[in-house]
């Protein structure tokens, strides 16, 4: 499972990709590259959503991490 800092860290090195991208292969290629990243982004908000929706249906068994003390 991967922490937050883990997953900011890949969409930050992801953008610049896609900066590389639209700087060498053109715009076309440069948002395509950006609509593939925000499709990503937008399954694992779904992803997480989902998740939450079936635990408290009872569908779905919360998760077996222990909760840490804030």
């Amino acid at each position: 499972m991967f922490t937050v800092r883990t997953l900011l860290a890949l969409v930050a090195f992801a953008v610049v990709e896609c900066i590389a991208a639209t700087l060498v292969l053109g715009l076309i290629a440069g948002l395509s590259s950006v609509g593939g990243l925000v499709a990503v982004q937008i399954g694992y908000l779904a992803g997480i959503f989902l998740r939450s929706v079936l635990e408290r249906a009872g569908i779905a068994q919360p998760s077996v991490r222990p909760q840490h003390p804030r």
